[in-house]
């Protein structure tokens, strides 16, 4: 998606389809050249958030879609909001946009030229009120998420630092979880997706788009830290359950290195008080072994980190402050409480594999699509003994039983195929054609209800709505089920939605 330009040159109609077709992620912000501004956020090629001038949602995307002159500037590393407020699809919005433009004539007077008197002084308050706007013209892509959920001190799986922050508090509930693995790992990422919700934490750590370990804290008791793929599957329940907020963070591989240690290694020294520690000494002795390896602090006042890569300072921060220093000073400070503890830990000769991320994210959806698979075995032991059975057996009684009934002509030419209309007859008219009023179509529905919550989790609700709002008969099923692959849903390619509505098809036809 081009950077910057005109609206002029360039609509934001054309804008918003190329960042749907490019899947692009970060903001677009827009100036109508009268000191009027938008913001407009996107999350790989969703736009999911708009806002300025007073308005939010479909209003500020719709008042934007007016603008003819301005400009336009996309920046795909600023942080994205936690709201969700744009409802409808970009179809949707620009044919709102262009009605709103043919009733506009019609509801608003015409403006009015600018009177002929104080030229001069006019002019000038013109162009000062813009240039004064412009300072404030972007709206924050950050402010603040009303209820982001906070760890409790001492609960998070391990203290994470700050870093380059990618995306920050994206509710789970719009998350499509296995596209963000997927997207984090074409990408090479290296860094932490962390998850935080009122009950839990849990942490990923990528190095170079591979998922080094997962921790996940989810007990109230000290001891309830799971690590591996046992705490990548709570992790992926609580988002696919849509608890909480994500923060993907980016980190050196140093301190992603250094992370990675102080969750798997074994200790090299533990239990170290720091009353009777000289820990510029230590840190002086580990330098000189070149340690791989972390230091860790524990005091009642927080909790310091500091990372050694070769022995030197890869960096160090606290649980209360999270900017990486390259100095330990803050996190040393902890060791002025006597009853602080200290940990240090070596990395580990032996290098654990990767973990397959995407073994546990996709799970749910190939269980989805093997659960169709069972309904066609019954067909083929109805159709099959018929066709064999009866041309042998069957037909030559049925010739000489016939004549005795009247109108013989029109009977016997019917016969030869009719041996087998009435041994399907048991399965196959109770559907066709008095089966329509005796099939159970609520249940029907809440099973493709369940189906579509298989497949799509969190984001199934519209395609429910629809199932659950359509007429319970054969075509009014097959009428809602058309219209799935036409849904807007964030994160869900429509090749993903058609997939599901030819399952959905053909679950439906094994109960007719």
């Amino acid at each position: 998606m081009q950077s910057h330009g005109s609206l002029a040159e360039i609509p934001l109609r054309s804008l918003l389809e190329s960042a749907q077709g490019e899947r692009s992620t970060g903001t677009l912000t827009l100036r109508d050249g009268n000191g009027e501004s938008a913001a407009l956020y996107f999350l790989f090629g969703h736009l999911f958030h708009a806002e300025g001038n007073g308005k939010a949602g479909d209003d500020a995307v719709i008042t934007a879609l007016g603008w003819t002159r301005g400009e336009f500037e996309f920046d795909a590393k600023a942080k994205l909001p936690a709201d969700e407020t744009v409802k409808a699809g970009i179809p949707d919005l620009v044919n709102a946009a262009e009605a709103t433009a043919k009733e506009a004539p019609k509801d608003a007077p015409a403006p009015a030229a600018p009177p002929p008197a104080a030229p001069v002084e006019a002019h000038a308050e013109r162009r000062e009120q813009p240039a004064a706007e412009k300072k404030v013209d972007a709206p924050q892509p950050r402010r603040g998420v009303k209820h982001r959920p906070q760890p409790k001190h001492g609960r998070e799986p391990i203290p994470v630092p700050a870093g380059q922050v990618i995306y920050d508090s994206l509710k789970t509930s719009f998350v499509d979880f296995p596209r963000l693995i997927t997207t984090l790992e074409k990408e090479g990422y290296t860094g932490y997706v962390r998850l935080l919700t009122d009950d839990a934490a849990g942490l990923i750590l990528f190095r170079e788009g591979s998922a080094l370990e997962c921790m996940y804290d989810g007990a109230t008791d000290a001891g309830g830290l799971v690590l591996g793929k046992q705490a990548l599957h709570e992790f992926n329940d609580d988002v696919t359950s849509g608890h909480g907020v994500l923060d993907v963070v980016g980190l050196s591989p140093e301190l992603i290195d250094g992370l990675y240690e102080l969750t798997v290694s074994k200790p090299l020294y533990t239990e170290l008080y720091a009353g009777w520690v000289d820990m510029r000494a230590l840190l002086k002795f580990l330098s000189d072994r070149k340690l791989n390896g972390s230091v860790m602090i524990r005091a009642a006042a927080g909790t310091g980190v500091i990372i050694l890569s070769g022995g030197e300072l890869a960096g160090a921060y606290t649980s209360e402050s999270r900017d990486i220093a390259d100095k330990p000073d803050r996190a040393l400070a902890l060791c002025d409480d006597p009853n602080a503890m200290i940990e240090v830990k070596s990395a580990d000769a032996v290098k654990h594999p990767p973990l397959d991320v995407d073994e546990i994210v996709s799970s749910q959806r190939s269980a989805t699509r093997n659960n169709p698979g069972p309904p066609p075995p019954p067909a083929p032991t109805v159709q099959q003994p018929p066709t064999q059975q009866f041309p042998a057996i069957a037909t030559p009684p049925v010739m000489q039983a016939a004549p005795p009934t009247q109108a013989p002509t029109a009977t016997y030419p019917a016969f030869p195929t009719p041996p087998t209309t009435p041994s399907v007859a048991p399965t196959q008219p109770p559907s066709s054609s008095g089966g329509g009023p005796q099939l159970d179509w609520g249940s029907i529905v809440a099973e493709l209800q369940a189906m579509a919550e298989d497949s799509l989790g969190n984001r199934a609700r519209k395609v429910k709505d629809i199932l659950g709002a359509a007429d319970p008969s054969l075509p009014g099923i097959e009428a809602a089920i058309d219209q799935v692959p036409s849904i807007s849903l964030l994160f869900v390619d429509s090749s993903r939605l058609e997939q599901l509505a030819q399952e959905m098809r053909a679950r439906l036809k094994s109960h007719l």
